[in-house]
């Protein structure tokens, strides 16, 4: 981390000269814009913008979803050679992804480390006219999570499916207990559940939840399945990243269940083995300029050296 915390004072001009050509030792980066989300364009070479450095007066204002922070935090006080609890004061990683997006629109943020965009977060930014250019810089999972006393340990792709569309409503039904499945959703705004509608594609069959069973945190989604009563019978859904490297104590009261017979881990996330991936970008407002302190930044993180401390904090980098 010291090498981090020296190495853009000075050194901007190069790093950004790497660029986000340099992403693609896994899979080949792709940068987005919201007029057409879906399509993937090859990231060109960014030019250099000459010697650039960053002060805490000028580092942008920089925010995002929650299982990003680490990132964020690491990010901020590599390029400002500061302390990690300095760093985390610069930044904002609080609130739902939707809220992140529509602050990047309003020009409340500057740069975001944010999961996939929502619906609504997309028609916001259509409504205002903004586009923004996004590149994947890691990779995470949609993870399912219950009570280690539930003896199930492995679900298939199309069982989720029917517990979430009501089909199966039984332990029993997938090879537990007797006991009713209690199925936890999280609430429409939160990169989780855009995760879980983009992956798990139920649109109207999508069940609706019992009140107390919408969920507005994943700490609280983690809580319910791992700690509350009747947690033995709950099912729940989360990212990889937050539940492990985040809130890894819990893991002492639930277990994350295998897929289609595929435990998620780092190794199988990058590989694909495991069916839930999905990418988490850096997102900027779109046609920044070259010398824009938040274009420079997006550049540098999409980078060889960026990519690096994506690795060091224990993501999967793309």
């Amino acid at each position: 981390m010291k090498a981090f915390k020296r190495m853009l004072a000075l050194t901007m001009a190069a790093a950004s000269l790497l660029a986000c050509a340099a992403c693609g030792a896994k899979t080949e980066p792709t940068r987005e814009t919201t007029a057409d989300a879906t399509t993937k364009v090859e990231v060109e070479t960014a030019q250099p913008t000459g010697n650039f450095t960053f002060t805490q007066e000028n580092y942008p204002k920089m925010g995002g979803s929650l299982a990003a922070k680490p990132l964020g935090q690491a990010v901020t006080s590599s390029v400002l050679g500061i302390d990690r609890e300095t760093a985390d004061g610069m930044i904002s990683f609080t609130g739902s992804t939707t809220d992140n997006y529509n602050a990047l629109v309003d020009g409340k943020f500057d740069i975001l480390l944010a999961y996939e965009p929502s619906e609504q977060a997309l028609a916001y930014a259509k409504e205002k006219g903004f586009e923004w250019e996004m590149t994947a810089v890691g990779a995470d999972a949609l993870v399912f999570i219950c009570s280690k006393e539930n003896k199930v340990a492995s679900l298939t792709t199309q069982q989720i499916k029917d517990i979430y569309t009501g089909k199966i409503t039984k332990w029993s039904e997938v090879g537990g207990s007797d006991s009713a499945i209690i199925p936890y959703q999280r609430n429409k705004d939160s990169g989780s559940q855009t995760l879980f509608d983009k992956i798990i594609n139920l649109g109207d069959d999508l069940i609706e939840p019992a009140k107390d069973q919408q969920i507005g945190s994943m700490i609280g989604l983690l809580e319910a399945v791992a700690d509350y009563e009747n947690a033995a019978d709950a099912l729940g859904y989360t990212v990889y990243y937050y539940l492990t490297n985040m809130e890894g104590e819990k893991l002492n009261t639930a277990k994350i269940l295998a897929v289609d017979g595929v435990q998620p881990t780092n190794d199988t996330i990058a590989s694909g083995a495991y069916p839930f991936v999905n990418d988490f970008y850096v997102v900027i407002p779109k046609d920044l300029p070259e010398d824009a302190p938040a274009r420079i930044l997006y550049n540098w993180i999409c980078s060889a050296q960026g990519k690096q401390l994506v690795v060091q904090e224990g993501y999967v980098a793309r």
